[in-house]
């Protein structure tokens, strides 16, 4: 896996500040913003097929957008048990409220709080965060799966999806260690671009919205690049079984 390469490689097409500048617009568009996340696939698939230059153009606009709305859709059923845990936490701080209030309008003390609601709280606590922080990490792994064989049911393949991470261990733990470092120089530059907002009516927070665009995007091509590499090394492999079928789901 090659981390150099895929920092490096976006500045070797002439044009890459225009694409840039492009991702940067789109990326903070409701909606239109999915086709930010079709361009990291196809970034993948152009990688994998060692078609690293130039960058893809964003001219397909429409397949950008049906493979970043094939891989948010996926993200989003995976999201529904976070949902519940969230709805089930604020039912359970609502339903606390009530019994404080109705204990107070009734003069009551020493109550002990209801176990089921404890209960409900305090699972929901614990099932929350460690869920979250396995989203993050299998969502690399969803964008392989749709990048190379363009289905939305690919990030349910489980059985797949294993295989992957156990033929590439260390490199899958590269993309997510990058991602995250990625995520965090984003923090970095954003908090400085927000600032400036502040101190600046309208064009401040019109700048800041670039800022922010701008390293979404570019946190999009270095992860699509790494992607890339990760498909091409799974082709290259002996024992890889790799679908290459192309469909709509």
């Amino acid at each position: 896996m090659e981390i150099g390469r895929a920092l490096g490689y976006i500045s070797e097409d002439d044009r890459w500040t225009n694409k840039l500048l492009l991702g940067a617009i789109f990326s903070v568009i409701p909606f239109v913003n999915f086709a930010v996340i079709g361009y990291s696939l196809q970034i993948a698939r152009n990688v994998a097929d060692e078609v690293e230059r130039p960058l893809p153009e964003w001219d397909d606009f429409t397949k950008l957008l049906v493979d970043g709305l094939r891989l948010i859709g996926a993200y989003f059923v995976y999201l529904l048990p976070v949902f519940l845990a969230l709805f089930c936490m604020m039912a359970a701080g609502v339903a606390s409220m009530a019994y404080y209030e109705n204990a107070a309008a009734s003069s009551t003390t020493g109550d002990p709080f209801p176990a089921p609601l404890v209960a409900v709280y305090g699972l929901a606590m614990i099932c929350f965060l460690p869920y979250s922080l396995l989203l993050y990490a299998v969502w690399p792994l969803f964008g392989i799966q749709v990048a190379r064989t363009n289905r939305f049911a690919a990030c349910f393949d489980f059985k797949e999806m294993v295989r992957l991470v156990r033929a590439q261990p260390v490199n899958y733990l590269l993309i997510l260690a990058v991602l995250f470092g990625l995520y965090m120089a984003q923090v970095v530059v954003i908090i400085p671009a927000l600032v400036v907002a502040i101190v600046i009516p309208c064009i401040g927070y019109i700048l800041y919205m670039l800022v922010n665009g701008a390293a979404i995007t570019l946190m999009v091509m270095v992860l699509g690049h790494m992607q890339g590499q990760f498909i091409r090394l799974d082709r290259a492999a002996p024992s890889a079984e790799v679908d290459l079928e192309s469909g709509l789901v």
